[in-house]
């Protein structure tokens, strides 16, 4: 166990030996091999302004700010990843809670807004400062709803999967994700909706959850999730749960019905200007009927009589 241990830090204190302070902003402290970050300046203050607002939302404000490691090649982030979820191995950035670190690969390696990916990862950390033992759902949802990761394509992907009946318990992978590749998107699909139901169903609730995870930072403790759900929701995770479930089936329908109707309104000025073409052919295809000719006017005599001419004296 002690050599574990050893070689665990060991590990740690080479890997912090290879990455140097590349940038400091208000919320984070930036790392990476040659000590150098292109993001600095403009990149870090937009950054920022978006964790502002996530703190904001929230009305909890961290004094700690979040290391950040950015990892320079495919092979160093493959060494990082190995032995962890493979979902951990498939992603651009994953948040570490053993070591309280975000690594992220460089900015030549992701297709994807790097500022977003910055934020999803920044609110993993967040959410471990505040919370104890929170859901995986929520770590997701959150993550997503404040990196903006949320485009009209994953909304579509959804309402298909729901409408054909697939759907994940968010209750039995609480704490793990799903085994099969295929169902990640789903689950970050999931994870979304749930967070924000949970956010909209009850406002009131949602401001007496944060309000207890608030009470708790100021005195320096963190939050257990569920005690604090419980307080506020006066229901527990399972009922929330089921609940969800059956919101969510609904909601399947409705974006079905928004998605139909928006299809018929986009067609709608094709098929007018289909018809008004097919009604002008056929009108121009019709043969063209003489006219009647015009009946002659009765001749009438335009001599004046005697009796018109004479003068009044």
């Amino acid at each position: 166990m002690h050599s574990l241990l050893l070689l665990f830090l060991l590990l740690v204190s080479g890997l912090a030996a290879e990455y140097r302070v590349a940038a400091v902003s208000e919320n984070l402290v930036v790392y990476s091999a040659d000590g150098e970050f292109g993001g600095k300046g403009a990149f870090l203050q937009g950054v920022d302004k978006r964790i502002d607002a996530l703190q904001r939302d929230t009305g909890i404000y961290l004094e700690q700010k979040a290391d950040v490691y950015i990892v320079p090649d495919r092979a160093s982030y493959r060494q990082l990843a190995s032995g962890k979820a493979a979902i951990v191995e498939f992603s651009d950035a994953f948040y570490s809670s053993a070591e309280r670190r975000i690594y992220l690969r460089s900015s030549d390696q992701i297709w994807e807004n790097y500022s977003d990916i910055f934020l999803h990862e920044y609110t993993h950390w967040y959410l471990d400062e505040i919370f104890l033992s929170v859901p995986l759902w929520f770590h997701e949802g959150m993550a997503t709803h404040y990196a903006g990761q949320m485009g009209p394509q994953r909304y579509l992907h959804f309402v298909r999967e729901r409408f054909w009946g697939n759907k994940l318990d968010l209750f039995a992978l609480a704490y793990d994700y799903p085994a099969e590749e295929r169902e990640w998107p789903m689950y970050y699909l999931s994870s979304w909706f749930a967070t924000d139901y949970m956010r909209n169903k009850d406002e009131a609730a949602w401001r007496r959850f944060w309000g207890i995870a608030s009470a708790h930072a100021r005195l320096g403790h963190k939050t257990r999730f569920v005690s604090a759900f419980s307080q506020a929701y006066n229901s527990s995770l399972y009922e929330f749960n089921l609940d969800f479930a059956a919101y969510s089936r609904r909601q399947a329908w409705i974006y079905l019905i928004i998605g139909a109707n928006s299809i018929i309104f986009a067609i709608l000025p094709v098929v007018l200007i289909f018809a008004w073409r097919k009604r002008r052919k056929k009108l121009l295809s019709m043969p063209e009927l003489e006219l009647p000719a015009a009946e002659p006017e009765p001749e009438t005599d335009a001599t004046p009589s005697g009796d018109e001419h004479k003068l009044v004296d």
